[in-house]
């Protein structure tokens, strides 16, 4: 009798470490859905960024050959300044009044012109940088969604294990 008990208890016992075994790996499933899919929502930020960035670099360029003035706080306008008097033949910002700078490519002494290529190398190497970031970003939302489907595929081998234990 007390055999018979045994493994009846023993039975269900294995029955409910493989059903909780298939609920763990299920909830580890769902944790890497969760993390896949904040990785891509993070790529999508990314690659904005990214475009962003990159356009910013050819506007940039194309601002510095056709001219734009800029004041002492970083504003970039066409023809936006004016001149307060006569006698002062400084242009100001029309937002906050600061003295302003004409630049041109055309204009630029050979130092503004490497100093300027500089900065602009710089940014591509960051940009480049941020694109490296993105593909490796890709690669471990796939690697997460792979390990969802293998806690997916675990959790229901433990159940169909558990349905044959209960079966015998």
């Amino acid at each position: 009798m007390l055999r018979a008990l045994a493994t009846w208890f023993a039975k269900w016992k294995y029955i409910l470490n493989k059903e909780t075994e298939a609920g763990m790996h299920t909830w580890s499933a769902r944790v890497s859905e969760q993390n896949a899919k904040a990785t891509r929502e993070l790529i999508v930020q990314l690659k904005k960024d990214a475009d962003e960035l990159d356009a910013r670099i050819k506007h940039v360029a194309e601002m510095e050959e056709k001219g734009f003035w800029l004041c002492e706080n970083g504003h970039e306008k066409n023809e936006a300044f004016v001149q307060e008097s006569i006698d002062d033949p400084t242009r100001r910002c029309l937002e906050c009044k600061a003295p302003t700078k004409f630049i041109k490519r055309s204009e630029m002494t050979g130092q503004e012109q490497y100093e300027s290529d500089k900065e602009r190398k710089d940014v591509e190497k960051l940009l480049a940088g941020r694109r490296q970031e993105i593909t490796d970003k890709e690669t471990e939302a796939g690697q997460q969604d792979a390990t969802a489907k293998y806690f997916r595929t675990q959790a229901e081998s433990s159940r169909r294990l558990a349905d044959s234990i209960r079966n015998l």
